[in-house]
Protein backbone atom coordinates (compact mmCIF):
# COMPACT_ATOMS: atom_id res chain seq x y z
CA UNK A 1 0.00 0.00 0.00
CA UNK A 2 1.29 3.56 -0.97
CA UNK A 3 1.27 6.64 1.30
CA UNK A 4 0.54 9.81 -1.17
CA UNK A 5 1.48 13.26 -0.60
CA UNK A 6 0.62 16.10 -2.34
CA UNK A 7 3.13 19.10 -1.79
CA UNK A 8 0.42 22.15 -2.90
CA UNK A 9 0.27 26.11 -3.23
CA UNK A 10 -2.08 28.43 -4.31
CA UNK A 11 0.86 30.74 -6.15
CA UNK A 12 4.09 30.04 -7.79
CA UNK A 13 7.47 29.91 -7.09
CA UNK A 14 7.50 29.22 -3.30
CA UNK A 15 9.72 26.08 -3.65
CA UNK A 16 7.63 23.30 -3.89
CA UNK A 17 9.52 21.06 -6.04
CA UNK A 18 12.78 21.57 -4.02
CA UNK A 19 11.21 20.35 -1.13
CA UNK A 20 9.43 17.68 -3.01
CA UNK A 21 13.11 16.28 -4.13
CA UNK A 22 14.38 16.40 -0.99
CA UNK A 23 11.85 15.43 0.83
CA UNK A 24 11.97 12.32 -1.38
CA UNK A 25 15.45 11.52 -0.72
CA UNK A 26 15.21 11.61 2.84
CA UNK A 27 12.39 8.96 2.77
CA UNK A 28 14.92 7.11 0.32
CA UNK A 29 17.75 7.39 3.01
CA UNK A 30 15.32 5.99 5.65
CA UNK A 31 14.58 2.76 3.11
CA UNK A 32 11.60 3.74 2.11
CA UNK A 33 10.72 3.03 -1.98
CA UNK A 34 9.67 6.64 -3.08
CA UNK A 35 8.08 7.82 -6.25
CA UNK A 36 7.84 11.05 -7.23
CA UNK A 37 5.83 12.28 -9.01
CA UNK A 38 5.73 15.62 -12.18
CA UNK A 39 3.84 17.17 -14.65
CA UNK A 40 6.89 17.76 -17.44
CA UNK A 41 7.24 21.37 -18.61
CA UNK A 42 5.89 24.48 -17.45
CA UNK A 43 7.67 26.98 -15.29
CA UNK A 44 9.20 25.06 -12.92
CA UNK A 45 9.55 20.45 -14.08
CA UNK A 46 11.73 18.69 -11.03
CA UNK A 47 14.54 18.14 -14.49
CA UNK A 48 14.94 21.59 -14.18
CA UNK A 49 16.52 21.85 -10.48
CA UNK A 50 18.22 18.23 -10.82
CA UNK A 51 20.16 15.87 -12.85
CA UNK A 52 17.92 12.46 -13.37
CA UNK A 53 18.72 9.85 -15.67
CA UNK A 54 16.67 7.06 -17.31
CA UNK A 55 16.51 3.79 -15.44
CA UNK A 56 16.32 0.22 -16.85
CA UNK A 57 13.10 -1.12 -17.07
CA UNK A 58 12.23 -3.19 -14.42
CA UNK A 59 9.56 -5.08 -16.26
CA UNK A 60 12.28 -5.45 -19.36
CA UNK A 61 9.37 -4.29 -21.47
CA UNK A 62 10.56 -4.39 -25.38
CA UNK A 63 10.81 -0.89 -27.36
CA UNK A 64 7.23 -1.11 -29.30
CA UNK A 65 5.71 -2.08 -26.04
CA UNK A 66 7.08 1.06 -24.47
CA UNK A 67 6.19 3.43 -27.07
CA UNK A 68 2.36 2.80 -26.23
CA UNK A 69 2.56 3.36 -22.39
CA UNK A 70 3.27 6.96 -21.95
CA UNK A 71 4.83 6.88 -18.38
CA UNK A 72 8.44 8.18 -18.28
CA UNK A 73 10.41 7.00 -15.02
CA UNK A 74 13.82 8.42 -14.26
CA UNK A 75 16.08 8.27 -11.00
CA UNK A 76 17.95 10.42 -8.62
CA UNK A 77 19.93 8.86 -5.85
CA UNK A 78 17.19 6.46 -5.24
CA UNK A 79 13.68 7.73 -5.82
CA UNK A 80 11.80 7.29 -8.89
CA UNK A 81 11.24 10.00 -10.83
CA UNK A 82 7.64 9.89 -12.72
CA UNK A 83 5.77 11.32 -15.34
CA UNK A 84 3.26 10.96 -17.86
CA UNK A 85 3.09 12.39 -21.41
CA UNK A 86 -0.21 12.58 -21.55
CA UNK A 87 -1.88 15.69 -19.41
CA UNK A 88 -3.61 14.81 -16.75
CA UNK A 89 -6.81 16.52 -17.87
CA UNK A 90 -6.63 14.21 -20.66
CA UNK A 91 -7.06 11.26 -18.12
CA UNK A 92 -10.16 11.94 -18.04
CA UNK A 93 -11.19 10.75 -21.14
CA UNK A 94 -8.66 7.82 -22.13
CA UNK A 95 -9.64 4.35 -22.77
CA UNK A 96 -9.92 1.63 -19.82
CA UNK A 97 -7.68 0.00 -21.42
CA UNK A 98 -4.90 2.31 -21.79
CA UNK A 99 -5.43 4.19 -18.52
CA UNK A 100 -5.00 0.84 -16.75
CA UNK A 101 -1.74 0.55 -18.39
CA UNK A 102 -0.65 4.14 -17.59
CA UNK A 103 -1.38 3.35 -13.86
CA UNK A 104 0.32 -0.28 -13.93
CA UNK A 105 3.41 2.00 -15.32
CA UNK A 106 3.22 4.34 -12.64
CA UNK A 107 4.36 1.44 -10.41
CA UNK A 108 7.24 -1.09 -9.43
CA UNK A 109 6.94 -4.80 -9.20
CA UNK A 110 6.41 -4.26 -5.15
CA UNK A 111 4.48 -0.66 -5.03
CA UNK A 112 5.86 2.51 -3.61
CA UNK A 113 5.61 3.38 -0.20
CA UNK A 114 5.27 6.95 -0.48
CA UNK A 115 4.26 8.78 -3.30
CA UNK A 116 5.19 12.20 -3.20
CA UNK A 117 2.81 14.44 -5.99
CA UNK A 118 4.82 17.69 -6.56
CA UNK A 119 1.91 20.14 -7.95
CA UNK A 120 3.45 22.73 -9.81
CA UNK A 121 2.47 23.00 -13.26
CA UNK A 122 -0.51 21.36 -12.74
CA UNK A 123 -3.91 23.45 -13.53
CA UNK A 124 -5.98 24.15 -11.01
CA UNK A 125 -8.63 21.45 -11.55
CA UNK A 126 -5.56 18.82 -11.54
CA UNK A 127 -4.00 20.39 -8.65
CA UNK A 128 -7.32 20.57 -6.78
CA UNK A 129 -8.13 16.80 -7.93
CA UNK A 130 -4.49 15.84 -6.45
CA UNK A 131 -5.26 17.24 -2.97
CA UNK A 132 -8.59 16.27 -2.65
CA UNK A 133 -7.50 12.01 -3.74
CA UNK A 134 -4.42 12.44 -1.15
CA UNK A 135 -3.79 11.06 2.08
CA UNK A 136 -1.71 13.93 3.39
CA UNK A 137 -1.56 17.54 1.66
CA UNK A 138 1.66 19.96 2.52
CA UNK A 139 0.41 23.57 1.95
CA UNK A 140 3.18 25.52 1.30
CA UNK A 141 3.39 29.20 2.23
CA UNK A 142 6.47 32.08 2.61
CA UNK A 143 6.67 34.72 4.51
CA UNK A 144 5.23 36.81 1.25
CA UNK A 145 1.50 37.68 2.19
CA UNK A 146 -0.13 36.97 -1.40
CA UNK A 147 1.08 32.93 -0.55
CA UNK A 148 -0.80 32.87 2.28
CA UNK A 149 -3.47 34.41 0.72
CA UNK A 150 -3.61 32.24 -2.07
CA UNK A 151 -3.21 29.22 0.48
CA UNK A 152 -6.17 30.32 1.96
CA UNK A 153 -8.44 30.67 -1.23
CA UNK A 154 -7.03 26.96 -2.23
CA UNK A 155 -7.75 25.56 1.23
CA UNK A 156 -11.34 27.02 1.17
CA UNK A 157 -12.03 25.20 -2.36
CA UNK A 158 -10.83 22.35 -0.85
CA UNK A 159 -13.14 22.36 2.26
CA UNK A 160 -16.20 22.81 -0.25
CA UNK A 161 -15.36 19.98 -1.91
CA UNK A 162 -15.12 17.45 0.92
CA UNK A 163 -11.41 16.77 1.22
CA UNK A 164 -10.80 14.58 4.20
CA UNK A 165 -7.19 13.92 4.14
CA UNK A 166 -4.00 15.06 6.37
CA UNK A 167 -3.28 19.09 6.20
CA UNK A 168 0.41 19.97 7.42
CA UNK A 169 1.06 23.93 6.89
CA UNK A 170 4.89 24.31 5.74
CA UNK A 171 6.72 27.65 5.84
CA UNK A 172 9.40 27.69 3.17
CA UNK A 173 12.25 30.54 3.61
CA UNK A 174 11.12 31.52 7.45
CA UNK A 175 13.74 33.77 8.82
CA UNK A 176 13.69 31.93 12.02
CA UNK A 177 11.20 29.44 13.85
CA UNK A 178 9.51 32.27 15.79
CA UNK A 179 8.71 33.98 12.19
CA UNK A 180 7.18 30.56 11.07
CA UNK A 181 5.37 30.51 13.99
CA UNK A 182 4.27 34.29 13.49
CA UNK A 183 2.66 33.06 10.13
CA UNK A 184 1.32 30.00 11.54
CA UNK A 185 -0.53 31.93 14.30
CA UNK A 186 -1.69 34.33 11.33
CA UNK A 187 -3.09 32.04 8.82
CA UNK A 188 -4.76 29.38 11.55
CA UNK A 189 -6.72 32.23 13.33
CA UNK A 190 -7.89 32.87 9.46
CA UNK A 191 -8.73 28.89 8.85
CA UNK A 192 -10.19 28.72 12.40
CA UNK A 193 -12.84 31.40 11.82
CA UNK A 194 -13.93 31.13 8.57
CA UNK A 195 -13.04 27.38 7.46
CA UNK A 196 -13.89 25.75 10.81
CA UNK A 197 -10.43 24.81 10.81
CA UNK A 198 -7.39 24.02 13.22
CA UNK A 199 -4.23 23.66 11.87
CA UNK A 200 -1.17 22.00 13.52
CA UNK A 201 2.28 23.24 14.47
CA UNK A 202 3.94 24.62 10.81
CA UNK A 203 6.84 22.89 9.59
CA UNK A 204 9.72 25.21 8.59
CA UNK A 205 12.14 25.58 5.94
CA UNK A 206 14.18 28.07 7.04
CA UNK A 207 15.63 30.50 4.36
CA UNK A 208 19.44 28.91 3.54
CA UNK A 209 21.97 30.33 0.09
CA UNK A 210 22.40 26.51 0.01
CA UNK A 211 19.14 26.01 -1.90
CA UNK A 212 20.39 28.13 -4.87
CA UNK A 213 23.56 27.20 -4.49
CA UNK A 214 23.05 23.59 -5.03
CA UNK A 215 20.88 24.74 -7.85
CA UNK A 216 23.48 25.65 -10.14
CA UNK A 217 24.92 22.35 -10.22
CA UNK A 218 21.31 20.65 -10.59
CA UNK A 219 21.40 18.46 -7.56
CA UNK A 220 19.37 18.17 -4.04
CA UNK A 221 20.65 20.71 -1.86
CA UNK A 222 20.18 18.27 1.30
CA UNK A 223 22.96 15.57 -1.22
CA UNK A 224 25.68 18.20 -1.70
CA UNK A 225 24.97 20.38 1.47
CA UNK A 226 23.48 17.87 3.87
CA UNK A 227 24.55 19.99 6.92
CA UNK A 228 22.53 22.98 5.90
CA UNK A 229 19.79 24.55 8.35
CA UNK A 230 17.12 23.79 5.12
CA UNK A 231 18.29 19.92 5.28
CA UNK A 232 17.85 20.10 8.94
CA UNK A 233 14.42 20.80 7.79
CA UNK A 234 13.97 18.45 5.67
CA UNK A 235 15.25 15.83 8.52
CA UNK A 236 12.40 17.06 10.59
CA UNK A 237 9.60 16.72 8.26
CA UNK A 238 10.62 13.38 7.68
CA UNK A 239 11.20 12.67 11.11
CA UNK A 240 7.20 14.03 11.53
CA UNK A 241 5.95 11.48 8.81
CA UNK A 242 7.34 8.60 10.65
CA UNK A 243 5.44 9.50 13.84
CA UNK A 244 2.36 10.38 12.36
CA UNK A 245 -0.67 8.65 12.17
CA UNK A 246 -1.21 7.31 8.93
CA UNK A 247 -3.56 10.05 7.23
CA UNK A 248 -6.47 8.29 5.65
CA UNK A 249 -5.73 4.69 4.54
CA UNK A 250 -3.11 4.11 2.66
CA UNK A 251 -4.05 2.38 -0.52
CA UNK A 252 -2.77 0.74 -3.89
CA UNK A 253 -1.52 3.57 -6.63
CA UNK A 254 -4.31 2.80 -9.00
CA UNK A 255 -7.21 3.43 -6.47
CA UNK A 256 -5.50 7.13 -6.04
CA UNK A 257 -5.60 7.21 -9.62
CA UNK A 258 -9.04 6.36 -9.92
CA UNK A 259 -10.18 9.01 -7.45
CA UNK A 260 -8.07 11.30 -9.04
CA UNK A 261 -10.33 10.25 -12.56
CA UNK A 262 -13.35 10.96 -11.05
CA UNK A 263 -12.07 14.24 -9.35
CA UNK A 264 -11.17 15.54 -12.63
CA UNK A 265 -14.27 14.44 -14.22
CA UNK A 266 -16.47 15.70 -11.38
CA UNK A 267 -17.62 19.49 -11.22
CA UNK A 268 -15.90 21.50 -8.48
CA UNK A 269 -17.95 23.62 -6.23
CA UNK A 270 -16.40 27.21 -5.70
CA UNK A 271 -17.44 29.81 -3.22
CA UNK A 272 -20.53 31.81 -3.74
CA UNK A 273 -22.35 28.93 -5.16
CA UNK A 274 -20.83 28.32 -8.33
CA UNK A 275 -19.47 25.40 -10.24
CA UNK A 276 -16.86 24.67 -12.46
CA UNK A 277 -17.97 22.17 -14.93
CA UNK A 278 -16.34 18.80 -15.17
CA UNK A 279 -13.54 18.27 -17.50
CA UNK A 280 -14.28 15.22 -20.09
CA UNK A 281 -17.89 15.63 -20.48
CA UNK A 282 -17.67 18.46 -23.54
CA UNK A 283 -17.39 21.49 -23.77
CA UNK A 284 -13.62 23.15 -22.60
CA UNK A 285 -12.17 23.24 -19.28
CA UNK A 286 -11.34 27.12 -17.87
CA UNK A 287 -8.44 25.88 -15.81
CA UNK A 288 -5.07 27.39 -16.94
CA UNK A 289 -2.43 24.45 -19.17
CA UNK A 290 0.46 26.50 -17.40
CA UNK A 291 -0.66 26.74 -13.75
CA UNK A 292 2.71 27.38 -12.30
CA UNK A 293 1.07 30.69 -12.27
CA UNK A 294 -1.80 29.26 -10.03
CA UNK A 295 -2.18 32.60 -7.51
CA UNK A 296 -4.34 34.15 -10.49
CA UNK A 297 -6.06 31.38 -11.15
CA UNK A 298 -6.87 30.33 -7.88
CA UNK A 299 -7.91 33.87 -6.91
CA UNK A 300 -9.90 35.02 -9.90
CA UNK A 301 -11.78 31.05 -10.66
CA UNK A 302 -11.74 29.85 -7.22
CA UNK A 303 -12.12 32.44 -4.65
Amino acid sequence: MTRVISITSGVAGLGKTHIAINLSLELVRRGRLVGLFHVPGGASPVDQFIDIQPLVDRRQQDVAEQDTHHVITRGYLGADIVSCTIPLLEWATLTDEVLARCVQDMDVEEGYEDFIVDTSCMAPRELVASCLASALVVLVVTPDADSQAEAFALLRVLRLNGFTGGLRLLVNRAADARHAQAIHDSFNRETSQHLDLVIEAPWVIPEDDSIARAERYRQAFSAVFPDAEAAAGIVHIADALATLAAEGDPRSLSDWWADIIRNIRAPIQLPGEAWLDGAGEGGEDPGQTDAENTAPALSEELS
